[in-house]
């Protein structure tokens, strides 16, 4: 007995809505940043010389994806399942806290994206206050949000 021709249609529309339903998860900033952190205050103020240094660990770490401008667009964005964070957009940027940056960078992209950890626990081991520097200078980056 074959499927109605409601079941053969169904299931494929099923299957579709879903897949609909997550892709905006994946597109979306860390959400599950602990609460704690989130409200964290940046501690690190950078002088010229750390952002020559961070502008060299940006350039070697991030580039590639979030291109040197900050603007999303390295030549392995592309390449990745969810696109770089444009990091220039004034507006996401300031509705992100530094605390969330911060947590972005310490575990990476998770299931998100490709992005990955920098932490203590992951194979780049940066430390907080270079994690903290990273989310100063990132935040260069951002033009002030539109009006």
């Amino acid at each position: 007995m074959s499927a109605s021709p409601l079941r053969r249609v169904a299931a494929p529309l099923v299957v579709l809505l879903s897949l609909g339903c997550l892709v905006p998860l994946a597109t979306r900033a860390r959400e599950d940043v602990p609460e704690d952190i989130a409200r964290k205050q940046n501690p690190v103020t950078l002088t010229d010389a750390r952002v020559r240094y961070f502008k060299r660990q940006y350039r070697a770490k991030c580039a590639r994806c979030h291109g040197a401008a900050g603007d999303g667009g390295g030549e392995e964005a592309k390449e990745q399942p969810v696109p770089p964070r444009d990091l220039t957009n004034g507006e996401y940027m300031s509705s992100r806290s530094d605390g969330q940056l911060f947590y972005q960078i310490l575990v990476g992209g998770g299931d998100r994206c490709a992005m990955p950890a920098f932490g203590p626990e992951s194979a780049h081991a940066w430390n907080d206050e270079k994690i903290w520097g990273m989310v100063a200078y990132v935040r260069r980056f951002a033009r002030p949000p539109e009006k």
